[in-house]
């Protein structure tokens, strides 16, 4: 923790007499000769040289699309002080003015020749490890790598326990106008005024991740409302404080919002959902997991205001029936992504509205739709053949019929989930087997708990020659053999089976006379060796 905890003390600008003159990044700092271990959050770095005890600060970044930069620690003496989050505490920024006067001396032959701007640049294309290790080089380097502009993206996440207000005032001073996006996930330490202060230090904020942050309330959204007018996705997930009220006031003010992620906020109802949707009528993503206010009318809203939506997570909406679901489906013909997991009053109807209108769609996730039959897949299938993901977990009434329906008018199935199916036998695995878009593009595909597999159904996925994950747990009919087989035949699969144990053979206690019951093999009779003797 020391490492980072240093890194931040320099980002706002902290000196001390520890510090005057920072020391260039030892050899055993380089990625080849590092190993980092998560553990709770908490990341230990060993090195090759043990003898080395020198700090490189480093930070990971996670390269997904739509992504924070994931920071992660580098500790390389658990034995330093903790001091990081109090520098920060007592300590304001210093200003830029004050970090740039470096003396000519302090600057080597190479920073001379090289322009700021064209180090600034290449300090642009470096990751937050890479941009702390150059900022120990020295002082000059100190103050480019940590400029605002390298600093466009913060995530914090991984620091919940030690970030509190004062850290994220210090780092939106910081960042300024340069900070674009901001994941402050589970850092229940934050308040709306710290919210105040970054809203007003960083007003070209894009995206805000504020999940789990229990003590925000509608006034940060206020504040973001006022100053962050280039807001394009928020997610404010299980802030429970957070209401209709303060969903008006942001969603009035801020034009250009995408993204909306509102799942679990208990206090956002109906008539806040409607209006988010009239005034966010960009919206391409939306999130309201476990919004039990997420009803038939909220669905009409979204759909009939947000035509353009691509992403719905409708997960545990158990106010939703067939009739919310149609319509929004009739309005929203550009639908990618469907999360409809766990709304158990769904039926057919909507896979028959799926199939009509919704034919971008992508992947869907019915887990627990146990109304869906083989005739709603049919529908569905027959109209939605860009299909790539289908999640059909505890769809207990599906059968064979499904398979052969996805089978033949959904070439693109890349990951196909059927754990729990009690129905699915082998002759929907050979459907699956057998169709030439399935051998080559099908990933993963999960059967776990489908008691009527057996090997034959391992048999039929010889052919499927880009699997890379097969889940078989407690599939009692599939053998250790049928497993061996095709996993040599594709050495790479990862597949995840388990195989109870044998029953262990009674033992049979030793006797000194034959009896009725025993057959016996032995040569003389006065003495019975049990081992020889079977039970009848």
């Amino acid at each position: 923790m020391s490492a980072i905890r240093t890194f931040f003390k320099r980002t706002v600008g902290q000196t001390s007499p520890d510090n005057n003159h920072l020391n260039p990044a030892s050899p055993a700092d380089s990625p080849s000769d590092t190993s980092t271990t998560t553990t709770n959050g908490h990341v230990h770095k060993s090195t090759n040289d043990s003898s080395n005890n020198s700090s490189a600060t480093g930070v990971l970044v996670n390269h997904n699309d739509d992504s924070l930069k994931d920071p992660l620690l580098n500790n390389s003496s658990i034995n330093r002080p903790r001091r990081f989050i109090f520098g920060l505490i007592h300590h304001s920024a210093k200003t830029d003015t004050q970090l740039e006067q470096v003396s000519d001396e302090d600057i080597c032959l190479l920073d001379k020749k090289l322009p700021k701007e064209l180090v600034l640049r290449i300090f642009s294309f470096l990751d937050y490890q890479s941009l702390c290790r150059c900022a120990q080089v020295s002082k000059y380097w100190n103050t480019l790598a940590l400029d605002g502009s390298n600093w466009q993206s913060i995530n914090l996440k991984n620091f919940q326990r030690d970030i509190d207000g004062t850290v994220l005032e210090n780092l939106s001073k910081r960042c300024g106008k340069f900070l674009k996006r901001l994941n402050i996930e589970n850092c229940k330490f934050i308040t709306d005024h710290n919210m105040r202060i970054l809203a007003n230090n960083c007003p070209n904020l894009e995206r805000l991740i504020m999940k789990h942050c229990d003590k925000l309330s509608n006034t940060t959204l206020f504040y973001l409302s006022k100053h962050c007018s280039y807001l394009t996705s928020i997610n404010i997930s299980s802030c429970s404080h957070i209401d209709d009220h303060g969903v008006k006031m942001i969603s009035s003010n801020c034009s250009h919002l995408e993204c909306w992620d509102i799942s679990w906020c208990m206090a956002i109802t109906e008539n806040g959902i409607r209006t988010l949707v009239e005034s966010c009528s960009k919206l391409t993503t939306f999130k309201a997991e476990g919004c039990t206010h997420m009803t038939n009318n909220a669905a009409v809203y979204l759909g009939k205001n947000c035509s353009g939506l691509l992403f719905l997570d409708l997960n545990r909406c158990s106010s939703l029936t067939d009739d919310g679901l149609t319509i929004l489906s009739q309005h929203c013909p550009l639908l990618e992504t469907l999360i409809i997991a766990n709304c158990t009053s769904l039926t057919d109807q909507t896979l028959i509205a799926l199939g009509k209108y919704c034919h971008q769609l992508k992947k869907l996730d019915a887990t627990l739709c146990s109304q869906f039959t083989d005739a709603g897949f049919l529908a569905m299938a027959q109209g939605c053949h860009l299909l790539q993901r289908i999640d059909l977990e505890d769809c207990t009434a599906i059968t064979d019929e499904t398979l052969r329906h996805l089978a033949d008018n959904c070439p693109n199935i890349r990951i196909l989930t059927l754990s729990r199916c009690e129905q699915i036998t082998d002759e929907g695995v050979r459907y699956i087997g057998s169709s030439v878009s399935a051998q080559e593009n099908l990933r993963i595909l999960e059967l776990d708990n489908c008691p009527s597999i057996t090997d034959a159904s391992i048999d039929q996925l010889l052919t499927c020659q880009n699997l890379r994950r097969l889940d078989i747990f407690d599939c009692q009919q599939i053998s250790k053999n049928a497993v061996k087989r095709i996993q040599i035949r594709y050495p790479d699969l990862n597949i995840h089976a388990y195989f109870a144990p044998r029953t262990p053979t009674p033992l049979i206690h030793p006797s000194t006379s034959c009896t009725i019951c025993c057959c016996c093999c032995c040569a003389s009779r006065s003495f019975c060796v049990p081992s020889c003797c079977t039970i009848t």
